[in-house]
């Protein structure tokens, strides 16, 4: 039985809808499962509209063990196509490969991936964002970065950024990094990828609300139940969520039946 895919999408007080997503099933040789990616926009949707548009033309997989170099791939053939534009975006991406028990994320940016697995642990994607994580600020710092207030710049003519990884942003080229992180979780059960929106957009309170996150999991929350309860927070930014969830045991014996 295939699992369950749902979207949901919220423009907040923005002007503009600058988050973008691209969902799509993979059925290819013994593999079957979904690819799933969220792109938040910054400076212009440029960036992200190009990779939702690109996505289905440039990725590629034909084993199981290549999920994590394919999602490299992905993710530098989508730099090359966006290193000219000055506005940017993130990108959050997920193998999810149900015919072999595993999801594999690439994270470049700040969108987060949460991840339930089979023992019930909460696994969370890094955040590179300069006001929440020290470790990719110092690396900014050390290409050449300056701080000032929440936000890198290359010089005092451009403007900064959150983001130590992103694609796009040609004037912040010397400064931040292009390699997203990239890495594999056996046996998911609930896999989430939102624009940072539906959390913190303003990184100042870091990572907050991951009993809440787990309990929506744990009840099998769709896109749409996290964009509302994203909603009763009061959003301040564009929202945008993918859901993935493994089908229950009652569901697929309902398929089964008729």
């Amino acid at each position: 039985m295939k699992s369950e895919v749902t979207y949901a999408s919220s423009q907040g007080p923005r002007e503009e809808q600058e988050d973008y997503y691209f969902l799509s099933c993979i059925e290819e040789n013994d593999l079957s499962g979904w690819l799933l990616a969220v792109m938040d926009g910054h400076e212009g949707k440029e960036v992200a509209e190009f990779c939702a548009k690109k996505i289905a033309k440039l990725f590629k997989i034909n084993q199981a063990d290549q999920t994590e170099e394919a999602l490299r791939v992905l993710i530098e053939k989508l730099h090359y196509g966006t290193f000219s534009f000055e506005c940017g975006s993130t990108i959050s991406a997920a193998i999810i490969l149900e015919s072999h028990r595993k999801v594999s994320v690439a994270i470049l940016g700040d969108s987060p991936v949460i991840v339930l697995d089979k023992n019930g642990q909460l696994h969370i994607s890094p955040e590179h964002n300069i006001r929440s994580n020290s470790k990719e600020l110092e690396a900014v710092k050390k290409r050449g970065g300056i701080y000032d207030d929440g936000y890198i710049f290359a010089d005092k003519e451009h403007s900064g950024i959150q983001m130590s990884r992103a694609l796009g942003n040609h004037h912040l080229s010397k400064i931040i990094s292009r390699e997203p992180d990239v890495y594999t979780i056996v046996d998911p059960q609930w896999v989430l990828i939102a624009s940072d929106g539906v959390f913190d957009p303003g990184h100042e309170s870091g990572f907050t609300g991951l009993e809440e996150i787990k309990k929506l999991a744990l009840s099998r929350a769709t896109a749409q139940d996290i964009i509302k309860w994203a909603e009763t927070s009061g959003l301040k930014d564009n929202a945008t969520a993918l859901v993935w969830q493994k089908p229950t045991l009652t569901q697929r014996i309902m398929r089964w039946v008729f």
